[in-house]
């Protein structure tokens, strides 16, 4: 599942990702704020996400997940798949 909103010129992607350590309950809610679709999924990638989406399936957000990625752009932000905890800044798959 990926989504894509436009607010102003800033991108906020949304995507339901498999973390790095590829178990089968790990998956993560991600969403990001940036310049392009592009950008934001470079930016999943980099911190590990796999099989992150070539194209948006939909065009509907949380309004949370906007709020919290449209604060920080260029912060990636998670939480596991259908929780209802906050919002965190991505702390695994890092890579400087």
């Amino acid at each position: 599942m990926s989504a894509k909103v436009t607010i102003k010129d800033v991108v906020i992607a949304y995507a339901v990702l498999v973390d790095e350590s590829n178990d089968c309950d790990a998956l993560d809610e991600v969403v990001v704020a940036a310049d392009s679709w592009r950008s934001a999924t470079d930016l999943m990638r980099a911190r590990g996400y796999r099989k992150v989406p070539r194209r948006p399936a939909r065009s509907t957000i949380d309004d949370g997940a906007v709020e919290v990625a449209f604060a920080t752009p260029g912060t990636l932000f998670r939480r596991r798949f259908g929780s209802s905890a906050p919002w965190v800044t991505n702390s695994h798959g890092e890579q400087e």
